[in-house]
């Protein structure tokens, strides 16, 4: 009996053994893989990018759960990661169950939704929300959770990791760009190299005082590459988006320059890190200029020499290396000169004047001579006043989606007629300037309209203050939908 009892002991040991090196290898999977119309897994030869809130895999939305601001007074981490994690749901199978519990409560969440990693020791929703899908992984960002050498913890940093669609394969990525600075001039964004491969790109303050920011860049992919530091002391950057052919970022420095302070503007290849100088701007001493944003090889820039001062514009492909004012984009009658959110929108370009802070649109950039029956006017129109809109959150073709904090609105105007003005959809209070686009449906974060519990004299109205994910048609005919997973009190 003995013997016996020792074997089974070895064998349950082995089992143990085999059971744990099953396991290794084959990841720690807490969800089911997400097929194609195949039956294949799903993998994106290209970057799949839904304006950074969500991102769509097959049938299936991924998400943070529900939204905390980490650069709040009252953020609490541990209570954020109770309903913060990321988050999926089936689409094509959205249902929602109306049956009451014993306490008379009916969770309005819809069936099926899925925690990836089983974890909640992450806050995934928050003001920095990024994410996107290549090849067999979800990149995202997350509230930053290391300590410091103090051992306090700056909940205003961002985190970058990745996981598998079936949560295996979680990892934060490495290097400098594992945690990073954020302010209102930080840029993360993820473009196709020189060289075909993706590369994630961040340009961000290095210390409290926000007085020098750094570029980088790392590619990814099915293998992670080393963290590139592409350039320190930058004062300003234009990085290429998808239409660019040029595929570099242009920045600028203040130039080595004994008399005048003078801007420097120079390129790098965020593949290769090669630098190159655009050192026409050393020739007029005195002259400054701020990159305002890129759309595709056009670059959008502020310029102040002697004898000048506006936003202009260059087309990377021209041929010439100048950055001197010579062609107009919005020529402004203040000290105060800067354009911000600069987009494609039908054949012009929408932007945010620094000015008078409203919503403008550049029909186009050429100037068409009379005559010729297609002249359009390059002069910017107004499409929205400073007070009609809080952010601005996607463009679709001719309109121009945007939300409001004080309406609790998210709306649409057309830039072929700013009078056309349509509210999509009203919620009792929503978050601003966050939302996900697929297309058809735009995604954000919004609390539990009011409701009752129970079956008592009294109606007792239940209040939960967290911010879930909805969705709903860009058209605004449909009833939002909730997608996320709702804790009941």
């Amino acid at each position: 009996m003995k013997m016996t009892l020792n074997v089974r002991k070895n064998l349950i040991k082995i089992f143990i053994l085999i059971f744990c090196i099953a396991l290794f290898l084959t990841g720690c999977a807490t969800v089911s893989d997400v097929k194609d119309k195949n039956g294949n897994n799903i993998y994106f030869d290209e970057v799949a990018y839904f304006n950074g809130q969500v991102a769509i895999i097959g049938d299936y939305v991924y998400y943070g759960n529900s939204y905390s601001a980490s650069d709040g007074d009252a953020f609490d981490y541990n209570v954020a990661t109770s309903t913060g994690y990321l988050n999926r749901v089936n689409l094509s199978n959205l249902k929602y169950d109306t049956t009451e519990d014993e306490d008379g409560y009916i969770d309005p969440s819809p069936i099926g939704t899925e925690e990836i990693l089983n974890s909640r020791s992450m806050v995934v929703g928050f003001q920095n929300q990024y994410m996107f899908a290549l090849g067999e992984y979800l990149y995202f960002t997350a509230v930053n959770n290391h300590r410091d050498s103090s051992d306090s913890v700056d909940y205003t940093q961002i985190s970058l990791f990745r996981v598998k669609f079936n949560g295996d394969g979680f990892e934060e990525l490495n290097g400098h760009l594992s945690t990073f600075r954020c302010d209102e001039n930080t840029i993360l964004t993820v473009q196709k190299g020189s060289d075909g491969n993706y590369y994630i790109i961040v340009y961000a303050p290095i210390d409290e005082s926000s007085s020098s920011y750094s570029l980088y860049s790392m590619r990814i992919g099915d293998r992670i590459g080393e963290v590139q530091t592409l350039a320190e002391n930058v004062t300003s950057v234009a990085i290429c988006d998808e239409n660019s052919t040029e595929r570099n970022i242009i920045y600028t420095t203040d130039a080595d320059n004994e008399y005048y302070d003078t801007t420097s503007i120079k390129s790098v290849d965020f593949a290769t890190g090669e630098d190159s100088d655009y050192n026409n701007n050393l020739e007029v001493h005195g002259s400054e200029t701020i990159l305002q944003g890129r759309i595709g090889d056009i670059v959008i820039y502020y310029y102040h020499s002697q004898d000048i001062q506006g936003i202009y514009y260059k087309d990377l492909t021209s041929g010439n290396n100048l950055f001197n004012g010579s062609n107009e984009f919005y020529i402004t009658d203040s000290s105060d000169n800067g354009v911000s959110q600069i987009q494609k929108s039908g054949d012009g370009y929408i932007f945010v004047s620094d000015r008078s802070g409203s919503l403008m649109y550049k029909p186009t950039l050429s100037l068409t001579p009379n005559e010729d029956e297609n002249y359009r006017d390059t002069t910017p129109i107004t499409l929205l006043s400073e007070d009609e809109y809080t952010d601005i959150l996607f463009v679709d073709g001719d309109y121009v989606y945007y939300s409001s904090e004080e309406d609790n609105t998210i709306c649409r105007v057309s830039v072929k007629d700013s009078n056309n003005k349509e509210t999509i959809v009203t919620m009792t209070s929503l978050i601003s300037g966050q939302c996900g686009f697929d297309g058809n449906y735009i995604y954000f974060y919004a609390q539990l309209e009011s409701s009752t519990d129970g079956d008592s004299d009294e109606e007792e109205t239940t209040t939960d203050e967290n911010y879930y994910l909805y969705r709903v048609d860009t058209t605004g005919l449909g009833q939002p939908q909730l997608l996320s997973k709702v804790e009941k009190n």
